[in-house]
């Protein structure tokens, strides 16, 4: 089986405003089936599956099928049932931030789309430096 690559960092940060926007839909933590919904397009979502036993997990983004990333959908998901740790502070961090006007600014330059959201956490006077500390924590 091929292993998984790292994703972007961007990603971790698109995942914790996925958790934080609401947008993980839990409806039976017994199946193996959830969605995610797309920040992009409200008439989008993604199918994750997860087999705790297995320790797998799949979703049915582009990204994670042709590109082999854990994309945002499937690492929103970690996030929401704690198999990523994190600090929950950071959802407040994030939350509200209009990442569909960041993403059609920067399209798929992700450092620059890092920028804009450390700038957009400075202009909402939350530290910026502990919310990268979280990130990295997450993203190792």
């Amino acid at each position: 089986m091929k292993e998984r690559k790292l994703p972007p960092k961007i990603k971790i940060i698109e995942a914790l405003s996925a958790v934080a926007d609401n947008r993980i839909i839990i409806e039976d933590l017994l199946s193996s089936e959830w969605k995610c919904d797309s920040a992009s397009s409200p008439w989008k979502s993604y199918k994750i599956l997860y087999n705790e036993k297995e320790n797998s997990i799949i979703s049915n983004d582009s990204w994670s099928i042709n590109q082999w990333f854990l994309w945002y959908p499937a690492i929103a998901f970690l996030l929401k049932i704690w198999k990523l740790k994190y600090d929950e502070t950071v959802l407040e961090m994030i939350k509200d931030i209009n990442r569909i006007d960041i993403k059609e600014k920067v399209r798929k330059d992700y450092e620059w789309m890092y920028r804009l959201i450390s700038w957009n956490l400075h202009m909402k006077w939350y530290n910026v430096d502990d919310f990268i500390t979280q990130v990295e924590y997450i993203y190792i």
